[in-house]
């Protein structure tokens, strides 16, 4: 038999690999897949965190607070914490005050306004602690309003940029300045101080102020012509609350409207230099006690007149709030309808928890939802949450809509007992 010889059709059909110096290398064996496979591939999304139920705050809460610009100077504010030194001198005394503040904080945190505001004495007391720094707070925003927000009617009118044709006889007219209007909503101590530091901010020469002779921004002030007649006031303030705040305002008023009194041995330029912190002329201040969740559409309006007012309400929604948030709507509703048209609603308040209210039936407590107060700023005033007919237009417009605001104290500043910064949100609506 002849040997047996293969043919090249026969070799084999791979190579033997017969060390790891080969050119042909084996395949890399594919890493073990963490997980299910379905999960993984070209064709997967991966799915976003679910959000929580209920209205998300907007990005502005989520970068952190904004610091309020404080524009009044500090020998400004100085004068005014100076006029509350000397219009409630116990606060000279703050280990005497404690006592007493021990228990208007315990009414406070319990919403008995009642106790906390009972006396005269107490709210002397809270006025000399709380006040000032609110009231610093308070007139810093109030600048920056007029700065941002000078095109509006009611801030025109305050900085007389918008005089009116009023026919005072019938042979003549002249150019007479209205006065800016202003009603603040659960309104004290610290609303009149920081309105007065406004004031003395826009019109820094009080002496040209009594002479009818006050110039703004390269303009004559309507003051002028007037004759003897006493002048307009520059603003006609309407403080509403349900405490009785009035003999603390009036010395407050007095503090602003009469020169501080100076020591008999003051030397004769000091006595010359001597002046009120604002013009009698330049403010007019009214105060009414009234629960305003009680008040009706007429009240409200006579409290805001007819002309577009600045309406405040500080620090005084949240206890709304809390009180009822029934009432506290339906409070909203008749506003919008008693407010004249460029009217400005401004608000703040602060950022504890107190400043979320529950919505929701009180057997039902599963479907209680808490939401921020912005929220039903916006699904009230401007409608954003309520399915409105096609041709029905909201009742206000938001200017501002700020979360979380940051206020310091400047360090020169002195007062007997301490003052705080403060942490606000703070909103305003243009009524349309």
């Amino acid at each position: 038999m002849s040997k047996y010889v293969r043919k090249e059709k026969s070799q084999r059909k791979h190579p033997v690999i017969s060390s790891s110096s080969s050119i042909i290398k084996a395949p890399v064996n594919p890493a073990a897949i963490k997980g299910r496979p379905e999960w993984k591939g070209p064709g997967f999304v991966k799915k976003t965190a679910r959000q929580p139920s209920g209205p998300a705050l907007s990005s502005s809460a989520s970068t952190g607070p904004h610091i309020q610009e404080n524009r009044l100077p500090s020998e400004l504010q100085q004068l005014l914490l100076n006029i509350f030194r000397t219009t409630f001198p116990i606060c000279q005394d703050y280990e005497t005050l404690k006592p007493m503040l021990t228990e208007i904080k315990k009414a406070l945190d319990a919403r008995d306004f009642e106790r906390a505001f009972g006396s005269l004495d107490s709210m002397e007391v809270y006025a000399a602690r709380w006040s000032p720094s609110r009231a610093l707070c308070y007139a810093a925003v109030l600048a920056e309003l007029c700065e941002e927000f000078g095109e509006e009617t009611c801030i025109q009118i305050l900085l007389k940029r918008e005089p009116i044709n009023t026919n005072r006889s019938s042979e003549s007219s002249s150019n007479v300045a209205r006065s800016a209007n202003a009603v603040c909503f659960g309104g004290g101590a610290a609303e009149i101080m920081a309105f007065g530091a406004l004031l003395r901010y826009l019109y820094p020469d009080s002496d040209m102020m009594t002479t009818q002779s006050v110039s703004v921004s390269g303009s004559t002030s309507p003051f002028s012509g007037l004759g003897s007649s006493p002048p307009s006031p520059l603003l006609d303030l309407h403080l509403v609350d349900a405490a009785s705040w009035a003999a603390a305002i009036s010395s407050l008023e007095s503090g602003l409207t009469t020169p501080p009194t100076l020591s008999k041995y003051a030397s004769a330029s000091a006595r010359a230099n001597n002046a009120a912190f604002i013009c009698p002329y330049t403010l007019k201040t009214s105060f009414q006690q009234c629960d305003i969740l009680h008040a009706d559409q007429d009240e409200l309006g006579s409290m805001i007149g007819k002309q577009p007012a600045l309406i405040t309400l500080f620090f005084t929604l949240n206890d709304f709030l809390a009180s009822n948030v029934a009432k506290t709507t339906a409070f909203f509703l008749k506003l919008s309808n008693a407010a004249p048209k460029n009217s400005l609603l401004l608000i703040i308040d602060n950022l504890d928890a107190t400043s979320e209210i529950i919505l929701g039936k009180d057997d039902q407590v599963k479907e209680k939802t808490a939401y921020p107060m912005h929220y039903l700023l916006d699904m009230v005033l401007t409608e954003k949450q309520i399915s409105a007919a096609a041709d029905q237009k909201p009742a206000w417009e938001k200017l501002l809509g700020d979360h979380s605001r940051h206020f310091r104290i400047p360090e020169v500043l002195k007062y007997p007992i301490g003052l705080e910064n403060l942490k606000f949100q703070v909103y305003l609506y243009k009524k349309l």
